[in-house]
């Protein structure tokens, strides 16, 4: 995933649309480089204390960075689950240093 911010900054990385049969183990790429930053304002349900079978919110995660280092992660909601990304939605992104901004992208 690419996000261009309003500034012209460009953060990029791996996002994964949690599904039904989501495993725990294919979510954990998606916090790479958070480690020990649990409580994160927030997150509660969405970092990697999500079940790990029966999900079957819209919900898209995404851990992205810019080239040098600064980090960003995502939450999304689908407005149309069917068809992914390409349906539109609504999130919220955090930065490493804590500054939350809401998000989202339109149908294509």
């Amino acid at each position: 995933m690419t996000a261009t911010l309003s500034n012209g900054d460009v953060y990029e990385g791996p996002y994964f649309q949690v599904d039904r049969h989501t495993k725990l183990e294919r979510l954990a790429q998606l916090w790479q480089g958070w480690e020990g930053r649990s409580h994160w304002r927030g997150w509660d349900g969405w970092g990697l204390g999500l079940s790990t079978t029966m999900i079957y919110t819209p919900r898209v995660l995404a851990n992205l960075i810019k080239p040098n280092g600064e980090r960003m992660r995502c939450r999304f909601t689908l407005t149309d689950p069917s068809t992914g990304m390409a349906g539109g939605g609504i999130g919220r992104c955090q930065f490493s240093n804590g500054k939350l901004i809401n998000a989202g992208f339109a149908q294509e």
